[in-house]
């Protein structure tokens, strides 16, 4: 069966593979020969970085004869998690520290292009937010700042001002900082609702924050899984919502039936490009907010979003 060209544009490399994370949470040696395996595979196409804790770079030193200058380890680095902005800035210069000399080790062989930073569990400061760009550009990495503040009463009024707080920097510095969203865990109560979803997507639309995701995003489809206790997000459902809400300005409540959307059919691809009832997006418009709005998401599998699309036909 041949798949539609419209999911081309749409899964290039969308899968960042964390398979060092919960719940695969695989031995570095298991985790990284994974994923040496995967970029020679015939769905190398839809993989992204590795996804490392700075502290790990080290780690991989052994491991690099895996790859070579044409196929080189492309790197998603994830840094240190903090309690107050002093000590998010001395874990900012660690990480930094290790990339840089990581980089210089394995010259050619390894392309460190993103860093994740958690935040605090507090609205960021101006002084944090510049100091971070800052330490990225001068490291040629682009930053993507992981809101860690809990799903609790207080969640939306702290995310809406971090991302007025990201947005106004943004509009201030050629240093583009981006929204890392959490999407799930191991518990329940690590899966936002639909509704905050939505509310980050629309949020980010308006404010022009770039995004990528983590978590939770396995399967194509919004579906209850036994494992974790309650519906999790599709991978489909999120990003179909993120490129319509920006190709079609939605509304908060037609955003979040797209993520609330449980039906696979719901979720079309054709020659000219996805739909979702009477929205849909050509080709070169997935392409363009694909590489400036919405990028990746980090998976600790790489087979289970592939085996699923296989099952709905759609690979």
């Amino acid at each position: 069966m041949m798949m539609n060209t419209g999911i081309i544009p749409f899964m290039t490399n969308l899968i960042d593979y964390a398979g060092l994370f919960p719940p695969a949470s695989l031995p570095l040696e298991t985790a990284i020969r994974q994923h040496a395996a995967y970029q020679v595979g015939e769905d190398a196409w839809m993989l992204g970085s590795f996804v490392i804790p700075a502290t790990k770079l080290t780690e991989l030193d052994p491991h690099l004869p895996l790859f070579s200058k044409e196929r080189p380890l492309v790197i998603s680095a994830i840094g240190r998690k903090s309690t107050c902005a002093d000590e998010c800035l001395e874990a900012l210069r660690a990480d930094l520290k290790e990339i840089a000399a990581f980089r210089e080790r394995h010259a050619g062989l390894v392309k460190v292009g993103v860093l994740e930073l958690p935040l605090p569990s507090a609205l960021p400061t101006a002084e944090l937010l510049a100091a971070i760009a800052d330490g990225a550009v001068q490291h040629n990495l682009r930053a993507f700042c992981e809101v860690t503040i809990p799903l609790g009463n207080d969640w939306e009024r702290l995310m809406l001002g971090t991302l007025e707080m990201l947005s106004a920097h943004n509009l201030s510095n050629k240093a583009v900082l981006g929204l890392k969203l959490r999407t799930g865990g191991v518990l329940p109560e690590a899966f936002p609702t639909p509704g905050q979803v939505a509310t980050v997507l629309a949020s980010c639309r308006d404010r022009g924050i770039p995004m990528k995701f983590t978590a939770g995003l396995h399967h194509p489809v919004r579906m209850f899984r036994g494992e974790v206790g309650t519906k999790m997000h599709g991978f489909l459902n999120v990003f179909f919502a993120g490129l319509l809400a920006h190709a079609h300005f939605l509304n908060l409540g037609t955003i979040t039936e797209i993520l609330s959307d449980e039906e696979a059919r719901s979720f079309a691809f054709t020659s000219e490009g996805l739909a979702w009832r009477e929205y849909s997006l050509s080709l070169e418009r997935i392409q363009q907010f694909r590489e400036s709005m919405l990028f990746s998401y980090g998976s600790c599998s790489f087979d289970e979003p592939r085996e699923d699309l296989q099952a709905l036909g759609l690979l």
